[in-house]
């Protein structure tokens, strides 16, 4: 089912890095944007992603992260962060679960691809303390998923193996929030997966698909997780 309206749409800044020397995308630009995304459905706020957290030494040294707490920036827009009544983790790099905690020990439920749960089990892969959903929380989806009427989670593996983006629905129009996806607009726009956000060689050809069953949704409008501009569907 889709909703009869488009549901208020807002993206959230929630840090700013710092990339280090050796980071693929440092060459063209040092400092990257952190945006998380919030769904108000009639049901309640729908979170996707939440940014960095704080207080982790490594994180802060190597990143230099300034961070904007969770709650602040929901309130900044109009939205109790209490009336959250799910949580969706495109990923669970550090710069997307980070502020997960917030929700932790409460009757919130955080989705995110059981592919990805698998990874983040290896220590070197992201912060465990921000990425170790509670048991009793965890929603682990296996591929597309419908969380509330008008919105389904998508897998959209490329970025990581357990990627996923967010599609919204309403009438006859369609908003993606793509997440990690891609890294800028330019590889949307032009369905390339770059070696900056697709490290691993044989999910080259798995991050293009993903692009192209995005954009096959015709979508007016596709967010991103470090890329400030809005992909806009031409009239």
């Amino acid at each position: 089912m889709t909703l009869l309206a488009m549901p208020r749409i807002e993206r959230l800044f929630l840090a700013d890095l710092v990339l280090p020397e050796g980071h693929p995308e440092a060459w063209r630009d040092r400092r990257a944007v952190v945006l998380g995304f919030v769904i108000d459905h009639p049901d309640g706020a729908i979170i996707v992603d939440t940014g960095v957290g704080r207080g982790h030494a490594f994180i802060d040294e190597v990143y230099q992260s300034t961070v904007v707490a969770l709650d602040q920036a929901l309130v900044g827009i109009g939205i109790d962060p209490t009336s959250v009544v799910a949580v969706v983790n495109s990923h669970l790099h550090f710069d997307h679960c980070g502020q997960n905690p917030l929700y932790y020990g409460t009757s919130v439920p955080v989705f995110v691809q059981a592919a990805e749960v698998e990874a983040a089990r290896d220590r070197h892969y992201t912060v465990s303390e921000w990425a170790s959903v509670p048991d009793r929380q965890l929603r682990g989806v296996r591929g597309d998923e419908v969380i509330a009427e008008g919105v389904r989670l998508l897998s959209t593996p490329g970025h990581t193996r357990g990627h996923q983006s967010v599609v919204v629905e309403a009438d006859d129009q369609v908003v993606v929030i793509a997440a990690q996806c891609v890294w800028d607009i330019a590889e949307f726009t032009n369905e390339q997966a770059s070696l900056a956000n697709v490290e691993a060689e044989d999910l080259r050809d798995v991050a293009v698909a993903s692009i192209r069953r995005l954009k096959a949704l015709d979508p007016v409008a596709a967010y991103f997780s470090h890329h400030r501009q809005v992909y806009r569907r031409h009239a």
